[in-house]
């Protein structure tokens, strides 16, 4: 029976009953936690203005409550990191709970830094603008940490001069197909492990977030460093003293199963003929000129589009 002819089968006999069904709009994940729902009123209340709408979590059953009549959005907390959900809506009135809406559409809300994920471990996000585009996985580091040269000369290197574009920086260096010119770049490009292959050698934007989320110490920060517009946030000041802070997630703190090594890591940023960009991971400083034959920490990373 159509809402229409609910509505007069209803008001002829002059009793109410519970609303019909929504219709399902958009789910959106907003944070590591959280998500929306949007929804559209039905067009049958059930002959009783609606008083609520609640969106239900699949799985888990989380719920949310929007207070009102009309159309809307409903906020859900209580979600979990890098899980993927999807969501019905029902309608409240004076006389119940109506059927529930279709399945919303499928999304995966934000992972937990230093949560498994893609293969590796959650570090952050990148983007444009304070926008993301991309998750950021840090790689195990019993497989995708090595300790290698930059390249086996200080000389200039075309390309491989991007501040966020790892996987090009790494393609341009790999291009050569000799390992013992470029031996970082190779080792990240020929990794696998976590049943991925798309590993890369990060960026000097790339570096920096795994460094600012993931850092290992309690160390001072070193005030001169940790502008990054291609991180999420965007930061347009330096590192203070305490910020970053030690990173909360247990394996990532001094010591832990995955923790960085507290010195200099290489990204796959040029700065110059006889240098690459350096994260310290103890006080984050950015070097900017570290010479190119020494053999340094490189760990992979790989990106996967939010």
């Amino acid at each position: 029976m159509s809402g229409a002819l609910q509505a007069v089968f209803a008001n002829q006999r002059g009793f109410a009953i519970v609303p019909g069904a929504p219709t399902i709009g958009t789910a959106t994940a907003t944070g590591s936690t959280t998500a929306t729902v949007a929804f559209t009123a039905p067009a049958f209340d059930g002959g009783s203005t609606i008083t609520s709408y609640t969106a239900t979590s699949s799985p888990g059953g989380i719920t949310g409550t929007l207070n009102q009549a009309g159309s809307g959005t409903i906020s859900i907390t209580g979600l979990s990191g890098g899980t993927s959900y999807t969501f019905t809506v029902t309608a409240t009135n004076a006389v119940g709970t109506g059927p529930a809406s279709a399945a919303s559409n499928s999304i995966t809300t934000v992972p937990v830094i230093g949560q498994a994920f893609g293969g590796g471990f959650y570090a952050g996000q990148i983007g444009v603008s304070g926008s993301a585009t991309h998750n950021l996985v840090i790689g195990p580091i019993s497989t995708a940490q090595s300790t290698l040269a930059w390249k086996n000369t200080n000389t200039a290197t075309t390309g491989a001069d991007s501040n966020i574009d790892g996987p090009q920086n790494t393609l341009d260096m790999v291009a050569d197909g000799n390992s013992t010119v470029y031996p970082a770049a190779h080792f990240c490009n020929n990794l696998s492990t976590g049943g991925q292959t798309d590993w890369y050698m990060p960026a000097k934007n790339e570096l920096e977030v795994c460094y600012y989320n993931l850092k290992p110490t309690t160390e001072a920060n070193f005030t001169g460093s940790g502008t990054n517009p291609n991180a999420v946030p965007a930061r347009a000041s330096s590192y203070t003293s305490g910020d970053p802070a030690q990173t909360s997630a247990a394996d990532f703190k001094d010591t832990g199963a995955e923790d960085f090594t507290a010195v200099y890591y290489f990204s796959s940023t040029e700065f110059a003929a006889n240098g690459a960009v350096m994260q310290h991971f103890d006080y984050g400083r950015q070097y900017l000129s570290g010479g190119k034959t020494a053999a340094r920490p490189v760990r992979a990373v790989r990106r996967i589009s939010v």
